[in-house]
């Protein structure tokens, strides 16, 4: 394991060796589980953890606390710190919750965007945005929307909103990237962004907020009637 964040990297007060902030070790630990490099019910020793990254066990409590106030690994006697499983009922609600969340973003980016923004948003949902998917780099399919919707957030000028946003993403990024799989689901998708890009843009807030729903539901849709191959 790499950690991702180098800069988050910094010498110690005696100035003898690199050290890595707890919160960069979270990143590290949370992007692995996303992408599935630690698989649910993986086991994540407190041992393990501080002499991979380099910490003090103090700090890799703190790092397994962290990740388990998000729902990410939870504590079972006699086994320590656990990858949680992929629970499709509570990635169903946390889509529902993620509606309502996404209209209040919405609404905030439509208050604060610059007409620099709207165009840099229209490129990311332009011609690369669909022709990733005609080449099957469903990776960067996926980066692309997940960088869209980090956009509107950070337009929102929310945190406590920004940290909610986290916490959902963080449940529901693999779940996100096999949805994305399914038949129809992508070419939907892309026409949906769009939509809503375009509303936004002309300032509806009741278009973009009917664009927020529709997108919302039609990813819940897919969910339900996929759950086992999704699982």
């Amino acid at each position: 394991m790499t950690p991702h964040d180098n800069n988050a990297r910094h010498t110690d007060m005696a100035g003898k060796r690199p050290m890595i902030s707890t919160a960069a070790v979270v990143r590290d630990v949370r992007d692995r589980i996303a992408s599935q490099a630690l698989l649910p019910g993986s086991r994540i020793p407190e041992e393990d953890l501080a002499q991979h990254y380099g910490i003090t066990r103090a700090k890799a409590r703190e790092v397994l606390a962290t990740l388990e106030d998000r729902g990410l690994v939870e504590r079972v006697p006699n086994k320590g710190a656990v990858v949680i499983p992929v629970d499709m009922s509570t990635t169903y609600q946390l889509y529902e919750v993620r509606e309502a969340l996404d209209s209040l973003s919405v609404r905030l980016a439509m208050q604060n965007a610059t007409p620099d923004d709207w165009r840099e948003l229209e490129q990311w949902l332009g011609p690369p945005f669909e022709q990733s998917l005609r080449d099957g780099d469903i990776e960067a399919h996926v980066d692309t929307i997940m960088r869209f919707r980090d956009r509107l957030t950070q337009l929102a000028a929310n945190p406590i909103l920004s940290d909610l946003f986290e916490r959902i993403y963080d449940r529901t990024r693999v779940t996100m990237r096999r949805v994305a799989l399914l038949p129809g689901r992508a070419d939907m998708g892309i026409k949906q962004y769009r939509d809503l890009l375009a509303a936004m843009m002309r300032n509806d807030v009741d278009a973009a907020d009917r664009c927020v729903r529709e997108l919302n539901s039609s990813a819940r849709e897919y969910i339900q009637r996929y759950k086992d191959y999704l699982l």
